[in-house]
């Protein structure tokens, strides 16, 4: 399936301004797990039993919406590097790249226009409007000790949440389920859109970087309090909680031996197994929501793409 998404995303990508192409292609040859894509293929075939031909064109769609976000985000984030290659923004400039994901975001909504329906719009724009959301709110706590668990979890929801959750909505609606399903397959989404968040932010603090492309330990080097520290904040002692501090709020740059000792107090106070154990929580509760479903290879994929999530190292 994943040969297959990989044809159907550049067969979509075809604008008359050639560094379009060259931008997307260049993002695209990055790798990618492609969840978004296989989330609504195969809500679709658990269901039908196959895709057929407006599956693709709308799984493709949601790709690209995630695609314009990273386009975005690594504008906003000034970095330096996607996937273990150079961001995009380094390489073609950052007027260039706010551009093609705009165009992105054009073309998935074009695409939604065509082979798509009014009640799937409505839940893919709802999911973009939080993407939005939730990218402000993460920008406007950066630095922010005071920051509440509800607020990181609304963060959670924009980044990436809320899309997960379309694609799985939207899958299923090309698969003509009924209301009670369309509401499981949204909420499962959303569950497991949470959970790879978080353990995207226990890799931050534990991964190697060759595995995960990017630099490890990076959202506190951004001031970018998450749920390892998070949730261990109220056991620090006055001289720990002011070294965050003084890094979260650092403008002149960070020093590595303070990083070091913040992924030390993190792993002290036990922040990565609270951080295993609540998205464990947050996936028990999408399997939960699988129950709603018909029993096939498919559903089988769903729950196995829900124990993937927990266990990836990348």
């Amino acid at each position: 399936m994943i040969k297959i998404i990989e044809e159907e995303l550049r067969k979509y990508l075809n604008p008359d301004v050639k560094l379009i192409l060259e931008v997307g292609n260049y993002i695209f040859d990055g790798g990618g797990k492609r969840i978004r894509p296989y989330l609504v293929l195969t809500f679709s075939k658990l269901f039908k039993g196959e895709n057929e031909k407006r599956d693709f064109p709308l799984a493709v769609a949601m790709e690209y919406l995630h695609t314009a976000s990273l386009l975005h985000d690594d504008v906003v984030d000034m970095a330096d590097t996607r996937r273990g290659k150079p961001s995009a923004n380094k390489v073609f400039g950052n007027d260039v790249v706010v551009l093609v994901g705009d165009y992105m975001y054009a073309d998935a909504l074009y695409l939604f226009s065509i082979y798509g329906d009014i009640d799937m719009i409505r839940n893919v724009s709802d999911a973009v409007k939080k993407m939005a959301e939730g990218q402000l709110l993460e920008l406007k706590k950066i630095g922010d000790l005071d920051i509440t668990e509800e607020e990181y979890f609304k963060i959670l929801t924009g980044k990436t949440a809320a899309l997960f959750a379309s694609c799985c909505y939207v899958g299923a609606k090309l698969g003509e389920a009924e209301e009670k399903q369309l509401l499981s397959a949204y909420n499962y989404g959303l569950y497991l859109g949470l959970a790879f968040q978080i353990v995207d932010d226990i890799l931050d603090y534990t991964a190697d970087k060759n595995k995960v492309g990017k630099p490890v330990c990076n959202d506190i080097k951004e001031g970018k309090i998450t749920y390892p520290l998070l949730s261990i904040m109220d056991k620090l002692t006055e001289e720990e909680f002011n070294l965050i501090k003084k890094v979260v709020r650092s403008i002149n740059g960070v020093n590595e031996e303070d990083i070091l000792k913040i992924k030390e107090i993190v792993i002290k106070y036990g922040g990565i197994e609270k951080s295993i154990n609540k998205a464990k929580e947050l996936i028990n509760k999408a399997l939960k929501e699988l129950e709603n479903f018909p029993e096939n290879d498919y559903l089988k994929e769903l729950k196995n793409l829900a124990k993937f999530v927990v266990e990836r190292e990348f």
